[in-house]
């Protein structure tokens, strides 16, 4: 834990800096300051011990497992994942062979997902904010609801995860060709990130607010008959099998909070809309977050779908927070304040027992492995 509020001091700190700087919030500083933390995020996820994070450890071993296989054995997973149906997401063993190929150290494997991933982040958020200050809390948000699974944990959809991000800018763009193409090959990482694909056909809707609240009107009803709709879709595909039933999983915190930032974003709108006219973008990804939000009491590994959209919290909560600028700078700042203080609040309660070592440090495996 201590790691990470190091590194969170170091983004409102920098981010201070940078605000201080003449042409403050310019383009320039903006761009500065995400590179600068993009860097330093980068070194905290790929300098972690194999034993930080639930899976680092199993994707570890898979990494070794892989680095003694041959290139026939290789070929023949792919093959059987698309003639036969065996195996899952074959594009992650074909990275995991091309890499320990070439540098054959798990460590490199770490920074070269890290990389990836943060350059993916970095350009997500500078392409989709306006002011330093939006940056700065974007990673803020971050670090306190996504660290612990895209830095730390997630290997195959993390990279998914950087594969949506950069098509999230064709998405935009309207250009469907490149759009399909990268989620279709992030898919061959992680088949999770084919949810994304709707967003680009959903988007072309007029007035989001007017589907957004229809669904957040709906959402007990979602969740009456979400048991159903979730078994139904794990029979179809029977994935997460090992979520399925576990209680104390159930991310009811996560759910409130998506659920109260959804409805603060659509009672500030019209405002929102003023300040981005590109964030209706947003709107209809965290609708369909919220619609898959649903289902995580049924199936808590819902929450790997709920991923790919709630990210976008990164950029409407710092739209929320300027939108009250037009009544009052004041207003705007204590906004900021309480927002950082309230994230901080959440991160302090949630990860008392979280453990960080870099990988010269000794530190013992999970209870998982033991």
């Amino acid at each position: 834990m201590i790691v990470n509020l190091i590194v969170i001091a170091l983004i409102l700190l920098v981010g201070f800096h940078y605000s201080r700087k003449r042409n403050k919030d310019s383009d320039f500083n903006r761009k500065r300051y995400i590179k600068t933390i993009c860097f330093i995020l980068i070194l905290q996820s790929g300098l972690r011990n194999v034993a930080v994070g639930t899976d680092t450890y199993n994707y570890f071993l898979s990494f070794e497992e892989t680095k003694t296989m041959s290139w026939d054995r290789v070929w023949q997973v792919v093959i059987d994942y698309y003639k036969y149906n065996l195996g899952k997401d074959p594009g992650f063993t074909v990275l995991e062979k091309v890499v320990s190929s070439v540098f054959g150290e798990y460590q490199l494997f770490l920074f070269g997902i890290a990389i990836l991933f943060f350059s993916a982040l970095g350009r997500f958020i500078y392409k989709n904010t306006h002011q330093l200050s939006e940056a700065m809390v974007a990673f803020v948000i971050y670090s306190v609801l996504f660290y612990s699974f895209f830095s730390i944990t997630g290997h195959r959809q993390t990279i998914a995860t950087a594969g949506t991000l950069f098509a999230f800018e064709f998405l935009k763009k309207r250009k469907l060709f490149y759009f399909l193409l990268i989620i279709l090959i992030a898919s061959t990482i992680h088949k999770t990130c084919l949810v994304f694909i709707p967003l680009y056909f959903i988007s072309y809707l007029r007035k989001p607010n007017y589907y957004f609240w229809i669904v957040i009107a709906l959402f007990p009803v979602l969740l009456l008959i979400s048991n159903s709709i979730a078994l139904y879709i794990f029979s179809l595909t029977n994935s997460y099998e090992e979520y399925q039933h576990m209680e104390e999983l159930r991310p009811v915190t996560f759910v409130c909070l998506m659920l109260l930032v959804s409805i603060m974003a659509l009672i500030r709108y019209k405002r929102i809309i003023k300040l981005n006219s590109e964030s209706t973008f947003y709107y209809f990804a965290l609708m369909i977050g919220i619609v898959f939000l649903s289902l995580v009491f049924a199936i808590h590994g819902y929450m790997r779908i709920v991923q790919y959209f709630s990210i976008f919290i990164m950029l409407i909560i710092p739209l929320i927070l300027r939108s009250f600028g037009s009544s009052s700078k004041k207003i705007e700042r204590l906004a900021y304040f309480y927002t950082i203080a309230i994230l901080l609040f959440f991160f302090l309660k949630s990860n008392m027992d979280m453990q960080y070592r870099f990988f010269w440090q000794e530190m013992r495996l999970q209870e998982v492995y033991l």
